[in-house]
């Protein structure tokens, strides 16, 4: 019997074409497939080496500058030393500060940012280009910094640095690519859930360590095991409070009343308009901004060689006596979380008064205009006040539990400040997905009633 096996793919073929379109029909699991594709080709361009290096010569602690807090943020370091995503996300990190700050200060881009989308698609091409300048600059250092590892260096030194250049730049614009696209087309906003990834990827490999280590030992480690999980599981209730906990300012329409009230029988429950002042609006930026910081003078004394910043590092160094007592470095850095989180450049009490009075909207018992201001300003310091103390205290003592677990543990720790970048991006992740699976149900009233 002859059997025609052109036949048999084609029909394969078919039924996995059906089998996709019926799977990716769904919006959801269309950003869900997106979202996972892109989080594994992140990780995957950490084992991609870079051509002309001898690994064999590179220390463990190779391009480790920074003292401090950076380790306990989670696995910002590439897998394989010199990868093709060697810079990471960092570029955009910085540019996106650096464009948030000009965004508020800059005449011409505060107006830009209030024409909508167009003006938002403008601040992203921005941000693209000095992602792209910050790339440019750190594979340059990175470069010449690598050259004694290289097998090139002597006879194509400036060709090899060249190329190192060319090969970290094309790196770093592709993650900031999959961020952008995740942002874009999955789910959640997509630095964050690189991080987020990285700092999961790097809690795999600690606690394969800290188990390998208790078990060869022959005290009994039950206890500490479950002290541990304990303050894991604090630090992490901490962490939703700081980033949940806000305080709602009811609203006033004129003319508005909601349609439950209308009658005493009715069966929806509607909830009341209000403005919600965060108590942590920034999410984990002013911990991140503290940190690198507080990180930048080390890498600086590494770099240059200065004598003034090898100082600067010492004393910043809360592993070490030499510069200065640990609590120096601790307290300096709970002042920068703190004085971070309440610092409010875009004036928003003021943005907030402009915008009710856009849609006819008002505060009850307080006046439109100068009042409203002042009564917005003084919840909105008392909010941030709370918070910024919450956050700094929650930041300091994860901070001084990793220098400890660290020590007792053979330079390896947890990370319990990277705990509060996990829990927003699950938070955020989650109203993301809830927001796309109501959404057809969202369409489908909006038929109903023929809008």
């Amino acid at each position: 019997m002859f059997k025609n096996r052109f036949l048999d793919f084609v029909r394969l073929s078919s039924v996995i074409n059906n089998a996709a379109e019926s799977f990716f029909k769904s919006e959801i699991r269309r950003r869900l497939f997106v979202t996972a594709v892109l989080i594994i080709i992140s990780r995957l361009g950490y084992f991609i080496p870079l051509p002309g290096f001898d690994r064999r010569l590179i220390p463990q602690d190779y391009l480790s500058f920074a003292s401090g807090s950076v380790d306990e943020l989670g696995d910002f370091t590439a897998e394989l030393k010199l990868s093709l995503f060697q810079l990471g996300i960092s570029p955009q990190i910085i540019a996106s500060i650096i464009m948030q700050v000009l965004c508020h200060v800059v005449p011409s881009l505060v107006k830009l940012r209030k024409e909508g989308l167009d003006g938002n698609q403008k601040i992203k091409s921005y941000i693209w280009w000095m992602s792209l300048g910050f790339a440019i600059l750190e594979a340059g250092i990175v470069a010449c910094y690598s050259l004694p590892y290289s097998i090139y260096a002597a006879s194509y030194r400036a060709k090899h640095v060249m190329l190192t250049s060319l090969f970290l730049v094309c790196g770093a614009m592709t993650m900031t690519w999959i961020c952008d696209t995740i942002t874009e087309s999955g789910f959640g906003q997509g630095s964050s859930l690189i991080i987020c990834v990285s700092i999961l990827t790097g809690y795999t490999e600690t606690l394969y360590k800290m188990l390998s280590q208790l078990s060869g030992s022959t005290v009994n480690w039950w206890p500490y095991m479950l002290v541990l999980l304990g303050i894991f599981t604090v630090v992490t209730m901490w962490a939703v409070v700081v980033t949940e906990g806000c305080r709602k300012i009811k609203l006033q329409y004129y003319g508005f009343k909601l349609a439950s009230a209308a009658r005493d029988d009715s069966p929806i429950t509607e909830v009341e308009p209000y403005i919600p002042f965060n108590i942590n609006p920034s999410g984990m930026q002013p911990v991140l901004t503290a940190t690198y910081l507080l990180g930048f003078p080390s890498i600086l004394a590494s770099l240059l060689g200065s004598p003034f910043w090898e100082h600067v590092k010492e004393i910043l160094n809360p592993e070490t006596h030499v510069g200065a007592e640990p609590w120096v470095y601790y307290a300096i850095y709970a002042f920068f979380v703190f004085l971070l989180n309440i610092f409010d450049i875009a004036n928003l009490p003021k943005e907030i008064s402009d915008y009710l009075n856009k849609m006819g909207a008002r505060i009850p018992n307080i006046k439109p205009g100068k009042a409203t201001i002042e009564y917005l300003t003084k919840i909105q310091a008392s909010t941030r006040f709370w918070g910024g103390l919450l956050l700094s205290a929650l930041a300091t003592t994860s901070s001084i539990l990793d220098h400890y677990l660290r020590r007792i543990n053979a330079g390896f720790a947890i990370g319990f400040t990277s705990v509060l970048i996990i829990v927003g991006s699950i938070i955020e992740l989650r109203r993301s997905y809830q927001a796309y699976n109501v959404m057809p149900t969202l369409s489908k009233a909006l038929r109903r009633y023929g809008v």
